[in-house]
């Protein structure tokens, strides 16, 4: 099951980072505008948000092996409509239908790790973690040299559909054998949505992982607009998604008090150095950059959800809290690369967004100084 989970994360996240690195040959094909291009990154996120906030509908009316496998199918036609033609319609229908897929899968799997790890727990949580943004680096790095293995470049795209159709045949009959438990109806009588503490975590874990949406988006297209190829802009990106991969693995390990704040600020503090890099010194020591931007971002992301169970005792109320964020927090960090590519259209650069992303860091910096332990709301309305 360990394996599945694995391959499963690996999953979900090539639909996004596959894009960046061929974004020119996509918008000279399609004719789409840099505001238009960005909807491939933005629509996913925004889905995957939507699917979060309904993830009470989804647990209570359908099976978690049934959400997982139907999740998994919606990626591979998603990935394989891209093998059809590099059309705008075509594209974003295949990001909105993949997203919808990733949205599912996210909703379900931090039940079926809580059920099936219950006492490697953080772990397991760490590794599906490390998957999903090791997964996002085999995107960026791999789409470009397949491309320029095919004949049909966009034909790239629908490779992605494989390992999705591997980690469907791997959960099917693995997930057989471990029946679920029932607490289907346990949420509904937690209200999440009445407490301001819930919005602050949703902002905090939305502008987060916003920078994160623009740099998927737009970092290869902004190492091409300085002179460099696909393949190095694309490779920068996997880097950065290593660095990612190693923060969410490294980072939560060091977890080991009550009060947050600190791993969180250097993770914060990262982010700064790999923005500031590519506002001053972008075509030197690139790859640091990318790094020291990938480690803060992977390892605020786990620590964003340990933050949120934190504030509840209660595994029902945590879990729920914890999908509220996701929800709110995936629709902001959507906005994130549609509003980096009005910039980029407005100022015919993309330093104004790195600009604009190291200005929400100092913002994020402030905002963390306040989840204080001793300060965590202590009561959760319910509903009678």
């Amino acid at each position: 099951m360990l394996l599945v989970l694995v391959l499963i994360g690996l999953n979900m996240r090539p639909l996004l980072t596959s894009i960046g690195p061929l974004l020119p040959q996509l918008r000279a094909a399609s004719g789409m505008s840099f505001t238009v291009a960005s909807l491939l990154t933005a629509l996913p996120m925004v889905a995957m948000g939507g699917l979060a906030l309904a993830g009470g509908w989804i647990t209570r009316h359908i099976r978690e092996r049934d959400s997982v496998a139907i999740g998994l199918l919606m990626i591979i036609i998603g990935a394989l409509l891209r093998e059809l033609a590099p059309h705008s319609v075509v594209l974003l229908s295949s990001a909105l239908l993949g997203g919808i897929g990733i949205g599912v899968i996210q909703v379900v799997m931090p039940t079926v790790i809580k059920r099936q790890f219950q006492r490697r727990m953080p772990q397991v949580m760490g590794l599906w973690s490390a998957a999903l943004m090791g997964g996002g680096g085999l995107g960026a790095a791999l789409t470009p040299w397949i491309a320029g293995q095919s004949e049909i470049w966009h034909s790239s795209l629908a490779w992605w559909a494989v390992p999705a159709i591997i980690a469907l045949i791997g959960w099917w009959p693995q997930s057989r054998l471990s029946p679920e438990t029932g607490q289907r109806n346990a949420q509904s009588a937690i209200r999440i949505i009445r407490n301001p503490r819930a919005w602050t975590l949703g902002l905090y874990f939305g502008v987060i992982n916003g920078g994160y949406g623009s740099l998927i988006a737009w970092l290869p297209p902004y190492y091409m607009q300085l002179g460099n190829s696909a393949q190095f802009s694309g490779t920068l990106l996997a880097l950065m998604t290593v660095g990612q991969t190693a923060g969410a693995l490294l980072l939560p390990m060091l977890a080991r008090h009550e009060d947050r704040r600190r791993l969180l600020l250097l993770a914060l503090a990262l982010q700064m150095i790999g923005f500031l890099g590519f506002i001053l010194w972008p075509a030197h020591l690139s790859v640091l950059w990318a790094i020291a931007c990938g480690v803060g971002l992977g390892g605020a992301f786990p620590l964003c959800l340990v933050l949120a169970l934190d504030h509840a005792g209660h595994p029902v109320i945590s879990g729920k809290l914890v999908a509220f964020m996701q929800g709110i927090g995936f629709i902001i960090a959507g906005l994130s690369p549609y509003l980096s590519g009005i910039l980029r259209s407005l100022s015919g650069d993309f330093v104004v967004d790195w600009v604009f992303h190291a200005c929400c860091v100092v913002g994020l910096m402030l905002l963390t100084l306040r989840f204080v332990p001793s300060r965590y709301p202590q009561e959760w309305a319910a509903t009678e």
